[in-house]
């Protein structure tokens, strides 16, 4: 079980990240890679397509030795809280002090033997480090930036969401529905995870951080010294879908699945941006079409039971449902 313990100060400065977190993304996704189970249908041609860009590479195999689906990753991989671009942070890993890499080298060995690669890495040798960077790179270059501005449009919608959940209800609303599997009871937010972990905030505050890969539930440092941080999925409901090149990312979704060949292109998009509620003029943003567009594709799909509306003010707003959900997931039944 995690536990995370709030005092009244850390209480005034919970913040939410603007954006996802580059090297946060990088790890979680290196997880969902590597994962050997189910087809994780909205993630699937992802998922098939970086296995066969880079699944067998030098580059590939030597973060997979950090980044394994299941237990412990070193802390120093992932050193942003959404806070600054990909080279900056690549600058903070390769930075690393060696007394902090053999710390954490430490604790991976313990779960996992080490190798002639992890040791050179736990010692601070520049040219495993100038390696590692270089790896980071290309796995980053292939498997997350394509998709950044999907991934961005998504944290805009995702910390519209908290922001109205703290307006309506406070930070207890706010921690409350963070996630189905943290619970929280003032002053401690708790979740299950692997091992036992208390993290004690002592005024330091907590930086809430969206992503687009993140799996189950939230996840944060091992190490309670580093500055607090937790990470969570953007949405309880589904896994948002990853268009298949970036030429479809202004319209999100990937041609090839099912549910575009059922619904169309455009019309998939706007459901998929519907999981968390938005105005018209808000999903056309994130779809990148113009609000005509979305408002004749909403009817059509409020009609199909997939989305409901509802005018509020000058502005009418736009959530899936339920069927919507389960559609997009591949989980409606035959």
């Amino acid at each position: 079980m995690l536990r995370i313990h709030f005092t009244s100060e850390d209480l005034r400065n919970i913040t939410v990240a603007d954006d996802v977190d580059p090297l946060w993304e990088v790890l979680l996704s290196l997880h969902l890679v590597q994962e050997r189970g189910g087809a994780l249908l909205p993630l699937g041609h992802w998922r098939r397509r970086v296995r066969s860009t880079v699944g067998r590479s030098i580059s590939m195999r030597m973060v997979a030795e950090l980044a394994r689906p299941w237990g412990y990753s070193p802390d120093f991989l992932t050193p942003g809280r959404g806070d600054t671009g990909f080279e900056a942070q690549l600058d903070r890993v390769l930075s690393t002090p060696r007394p902090r890499l053999r710390k954490e080298f430490a604790a991976l060995a313990d779960e996992t033997p080490a190798t002639l690669w992890t040791r050179a890495l736990g010692d601070g040798e520049p040219d495993a480090l100038r390696r590692l960077g270089g790896a980071l790179s290309t796995y980053h270059r292939t498997a997350v930036a394509p998709y950044q501005g999907t991934m961005r449009a998504h944290a805009e919608a995702d910390r519209a969401r908290r922001a109205r959940d703290l307006l309506s209800g406070g930070v207890d609303h706010l921690l409350a529905r963070l996630h189905p599997r943290v619970e929280w009871q003032a002053p401690v937010l708790q979740m299950p995870v692997y091992a036992e972990q208390d993290v004690h905030l002592g005024g330091r505050g907590l930086v809430l951080v969206p992503s687009y890969f993140c799996r189950i539930q939230p996840i944060t440092l091992l190490d309670v010294d580093q500055p607090p941080v937790l990470v969570y999925p953007f949405s309880p409901l589904l896994r948002p879908l990853l268009p298949d090149d970036t030429a479809d990312a202004d319209l999100g979704g990937p041609r090839t699945t099912p549910v575009v060949a059922l619904l169309g292109r455009t019309r998939a998009a706007i459901l998929e941006a519907a999981a968390t509620t938005g105005s018209t003029s808000q999903l056309a943003r994130r779809v990148g079409v113009a609000a005509p567009v979305v408002s004749r594709h909403a009817t059509v799909l409020r009609e199909a039971g997939l989305l409901e509306s509802a005018r509020r003010g000058g502005a009418v707003l736009h959530r899936i449902t339920t069927l919507g959900v389960a559609l997009l997931n591949g989980e409606v039944p035959d």
